[in-house]
């Protein structure tokens, strides 16, 4: 088991990355002293794959577990759901010593740690990520959220966990497509932050997607993709400044999420789109060499690029992005590679040249 720390002063907490953890979930609950009563936020698929084994490991160690599973998905990141899921919170007479325990990807994360934050203004949460974009990105870091219906995640608050567990043994139970949606966070780590992970990429690609990586290298690279989070979140907490690294391809991502009423694509998906996106754009404003440029996105198309984007109206998309929470003056402020292992945060980025890579992004791969 490899261990994260995020130093976060009173707020800080661990990651623990590896295969097999969900057996000691309880134990390491326990050791945090927290409340008896837990509510275990779920979605129905991961109810009927790990919560189970979750109910058992707590159970074992102390816990009263109350179960509230909802219908997953994008669509269901809701004040709507948020609201019924406190409404059993309260139904369930769970006080100020309860917890809540997320348990699924996420949309499950970002909810359960919304609602412990709002629930009698705030309790305690730990996050149990069980897809690679929950593991790598959305369980690290304190951003809670639901979406809005004029754009994506403009609900929320920073509330940090007590603690992440990360069983990498999941991952083999999720569908081809799910897995691969996951790995666009992973290569967005190594577009900005990591030349050797997406080195790394490079050569384990088809592997890592057909499940056939070993497990001490799937540890490793959950691992290192948090190690990248925690790094820039011990920096920017509140996202005042380099924490904005992490939204490589997320603006126009989003975006192309909120113009397809959050239906057409998995948020990987969309996340790819715009880091195809962004790259042209950053290609135009001269920020890194064609070689790099090359690599980038022919790791994205071995990946896999969604279909059907051309299908948009391109000024859905662009005005969809006028919502986007890092907006400033009537302009966006969006990360560019400069090279690969390293990005920038632009400030100034006119509407016609979100639109120009929006039609690039169409043209070349709209299909």
């Amino acid at each position: 088991m490899r261990t994260i720390r995020l130093n976060l002063a009173e707020r800080s907490y661990d990651v623990q990355v590896g295969h097999g953890l969900l057996a000691n979930l309880g134990d390491h609950a326990r050791a945090l002293a927290l409340g008896r009563r837990v509510a275990i936020v779920v979605d129905q698929a991961v109810a009927d794959s790990c919560l189970d084994p979750v109910c058992t490991s707590l159970q074992a160690a102390g816990f009263s577990p109350v179960v509230l599973p909802f219908e997953g998905g994008d669509p269901a990141k809701s004040m709507a759901t948020a609201e019924d899921l406190l409404g059993r919170l309260i139904e369930a007479e769970l006080d100020r010593r309860a917890w809540v325990l997320a348990l699924g990807g996420g949309v499950v994360g970002d909810l359960g740690g919304f609602i412990a934050a709002v629930y009698l203004r705030g309790i305690d949460f730990v996050q149990v990520p069980t897809t690679i974009v929950a593991q790598v990105d959305a369980s690290v870091g304190g951003k809670t959220a639901v979406n809005h219906r004029l754009g994506k995640n403009l609900v929320g608050a920073f509330h940090q966990p007590r603690l992440v567990v990360i069983d990498t043994d999941v991952l083999r139970t999720l569908p081809r497509r799910e897995f691969v949606a996951g790995l666009a966070e992973v290569v967005k780590h190594a577009a900005i932050a990591d030349g050797d992970l997406f080195t790394f990429l490079e050569e384990h690609l088809e592997a890592l997607v057909e499940q056939r990586l070993a497990a001490d290298q799937l540890d490793w690279m959950i691992a290192r993709n948090v190690a990248i989070k925690a790094g820039v979140v011990e920096s920017d907490e509140r996202e005042s400044g380099a924490r904005a690294l992490l939204n490589y391809g997320h603006t126009i991502g989003h975006a192309i999420e909120a113009a397809t009423a959050y239906e057409r694509y998995r948020h990987g998906e969309a996340v790819i789109l715009g880091m195809l996106a962004v790259a042209e754009l950053g290609a135009r404003r001269g920020f890194w060499s064609a070689s790099d440029r090359q690599r980038h996105d022919a790791l994205l198309v071995r990946l896999g690029v969604p279909a059907g984007v051309a299908d948009i109206a391109a000024d859905s998309i662009v005005q969809r992005t006028r919502s986007d929470k890092k907006r400033v003056d009537g302009h966006l402020r969006l990360v560019l590679c400069r090279r690969l292992g390293e990005a920038a945060v632009v400030d100034g980025i006119a509407e016609s040249e979100v639109r120009a890579a929006v039609t690039h992004l169409q043209e070349h791969y709209g299909r």
